[in-house]
């Protein structure tokens, strides 16, 4: 195996780790023990686990980043390219555990700054310039605060699909992923632009 793909493979097991569970309690050694690497592997491509958990998060503002452009650029009409948006920002937002934030805020605050500033550009400010570019076409109601949708969108998905609740309930992190998005757009959208969003549930439901 390569540098770069063991440094990969490396970011990546911490990754599920360190979102899952936060990184306070996750030691170097328990990484080890999973990756079947030595120490002295380890240390040669991170000094400390501080050094990792930047590697970590700057891969994950990347991976977010990234994929946001792609779902903005896309040559899809608007209905589609909001819930493509609203999916991908659902289901990341879901799989960062609540220790992890708390973790990043209180050990590495200068991590936190530029995690706030990426998903306030990034990720809530495409998603908010979105729905302004849907309002200015007719798709989304006029009286409508898309700020205020946007951060309850953000609270709904950090609220409802986290492990802690999800335990104490019946239903999935799709199924309340799909509840939070008909509830919204039910909403938000103007008559017409409802009834697109109705045909493409149902379109999906039958693929």
């Amino acid at each position: 195996m390569n540098e770069i793909d063991q440094k990969s493979r490396i970011i990546e097991a911490a990754r599920t780790k360190f979102l899952g569970m936060g990184f306070s309690k996750v030691t170097m050694d328990e990484l080890v023990g999973q990756l079947g690497i030595s120490k002295k592997t380890m240390y040669q491509y991170f000094k400390s686990k501080d050094d990792l958990v930047t590697a970590v998060l700057e891969t994950q503002l990347v991976y977010m980043s990234g994929n946001i452009k792609n779902i903005i650029d896309a040559p899809v009409d608007f209905i589609e390219k909001l819930n493509t948006l609203w999916i991908f920002v659902g289901n990341t937002l879901s799989g960062i555990s609540k220790q992890f934030q708390d973790d990043i805020r209180r050990f590495r605050p200068e991590l936190w700054q530029r995690v706030e500033e990426v998903r306030k550009k990034n990720v809530f400010g495409n998603l908010q310039k979105l729905c302004e570019e849907g309002q200015r076409h007719g798709m989304l109601r006029e009286d409508v605060n898309v700020e205020i949708v946007v951060a309850m969108f953000q609270d709904a998905v950090q609220g409802i699909i986290n492990p802690e609740v999800l335990v104490r309930h019946p239903f999935s992190a799709a199924d309340a992923m799909r509840a939070i998005m008909l509830i919204l757009f039910e909403g938000i959208l103007t008559d017409s632009a409802r009834n697109s969003y109705r045909m493409k549930i149902i379109k999906d439901n039958r693929t």
